[in-house]
């Protein structure tokens, strides 16, 4: 229940950073990215956000390495 932890977070991050979303006619690859790769939903939508608009992933979720040769992605 920390909500002015929360409108405070949307305040600083969403003026500075964009939501990003996916063209309508490209939904229909995240169920692709899941069956080829065997990655759940978010990370199907982040690999498709990343293909789409060129961008790299900075992720400690391991479950990226099945997508390195599709998207850019670094580890920490």
């Amino acid at each position: 229940k920390r909500f002015d932890l929360f409108e405070r977070f949307v305040s600083d991050t969403l003026s500075k950073n964009p939501i990003m979303t996916l063209p309508v006619e490209k939904y229909i690859h995240l169920t692709a990215y899941s069956k080829k790769y065997n990655l759940d939903f978010d990370d199907s939508y982040q690999t498709s956000i990343a293909k789409e608009f060129g961008l790299k992933i900075v992720t400690i979720d391991r479950d990226f390495r099945k997508v390195k040769n599709e998207i850019d992605v670094e580890f920490i």
